[in-house]
């Protein structure tokens, strides 16, 4: 048996120590560069965020306005349903500009133009902007014209036997059309959503 001299013990041991050593600093070296990788992309993260804000501020209300004109496509669907069901013309009315208030109710005919009120209102309501916030506006056929946008209007009827009553002397297809308050103030016209209802049976499309 060859005899274990203490010089191959101890060259052994610094071996071991040496090797234990490289591996604590190639462990340390992975960490390092896995934490400046983290950093990087949290970095790019939250510069690409922080570019994004000017972005998202400036496209909220049009979002916002999408959201609204989706709640009165709704809206207009259920007057077809509730005219079909009850075999009579039904009239959506805007009734408040400002706060979007609408109210829902059967007519004798599309033609008769007298408001809806008292017992004549089957449903009232009003579209909210909900999560979006902010004040909105529904333009009126006159307000429409000054901006260069004909046909719009604040109220729709549809009777089940003659089909949809939205017609204008301008255009053959008429709208709701939805902007902010800020954005009427400066007539910008680029985050404005319009509700487009063409054909007899009122095809709803957004602009």
């Amino acid at each position: 048996m060859v005899p274990i001299h203490d010089t191959d013990v101890a060259e052994e041991r610094w071996s071991k120590g040496e090797w234990s050593n490289y591996e604590l600093w190639e462990k340390v070296e992975i960490r390092l560069r896995r934490n400046r990788r983290v950093w990087i992309a949290a970095t790019v993260i939250l510069f690409l965020a922080l570019s994004a804000v000017p972005i998202v501020m400036d496209r909220w209300p049009k979002w916002a306005s999408r959201s609204l004109a989706r709640q009165l496509a709704l809206e207009i669907n259920r007057v077809k349903k509730e005219a079909a069901v009850s075999r009579s013309p039904f009239k959506f009315v805007i009734t408040d500009l400002e706060r979007l208030e609408f109210a829902v109710g059967p007519v004798i005919s599309c033609a008769n133009s007298l408001p809806l009120v008292g017992p004549a209102q089957v449903r009232t309501g009003v579209l909210s902007g909900g999560k979006w916030g902010g004040s909105f506006f529904l333009l009126n056929h006159d307000q429409g014209g000054k901006l260069g946008i004909p046909g719009l209007v604040t109220e729709y009827c549809y009777d089940p036997f003659q089909g949809s009553s939205a017609e204008s002397k301008e255009v053959d297809t008429v709208g709701f059309g939805i902007i902010s308050v800020k954005d009427l103030t400066e007539n910008r016209l680029d985050r404005l959503t319009v509700l487009l209802l063409s054909g007899p049976s009122a095809d709803i499309s957004f602009d």
